[in-house]
């Protein structure tokens, strides 16, 4: 084989790569448009609400993969109980055409609110594969109607 055929198959190779695998490092975090009610059906407003995500790290004194979750944006509910995250992207991962199809959208937060037990997620509470005519968790929206349990007995 002749070397300007090798070098053509070569950038041939890379070029087909390319196009499969790329560096857009792109994961959207949903939108979430909740309502946080009582125990009687009352909104509960001005609760803090919390939009959790993962932080990925190596832990020094074992040499392992770890992770924890941080509160990365907050609002407050309305006088109706009403809160929204927006849809968001960060950077994460590498990505190819092929792993968008089955694109794996979930919503992680916490509520606070004086006089009410604290709430968190639990893992796979509000999840969702991707939808039609959407890239990766574009557009996904999580509606949760969440009950907060009053600390009074």
């Amino acid at each position: 084989m002749k070397k300007s055929t090798k070098i053509f198959f070569l950038i041939l190779l890379i070029l087909i790569i390319g196009i499969f695998i790329h560096p857009q490092k792109v994961i959207y975090e949903a939108n979430i448009e909740g309502k946080i009610v009582d125990e009687n059906n009352k909104p509960v407003n001005n609760a803090t609400v919390y939009r959790i995500e993962k932080e990925y790290y190596i832990n020094e004194e074992i040499g392992s993969n770890e992770s924890r979750d941080l509160r990365t944006e907050s609002v407050e509910t309305d006088k109706n109980g009403n809160f929204k995250f927006y849809e968001k992207s960060r950077i994460d991962w590498f990505h190819t055409p092929l792993d968008l199809p089955i694109a794996y959208c979930y919503a992680e937060f916490e509520i606070e609110k004086n006089g009410y037990e604290f709430y968190k997620t639990k893992f796979g509470e509000f999840e969702q594969y991707r939808i039609e005519n959407c890239y990766a968790c574009e557009k996904v929206i999580f509606r949760p109607i969440i009950t907060l349990k009053s600390l009074k007995k």
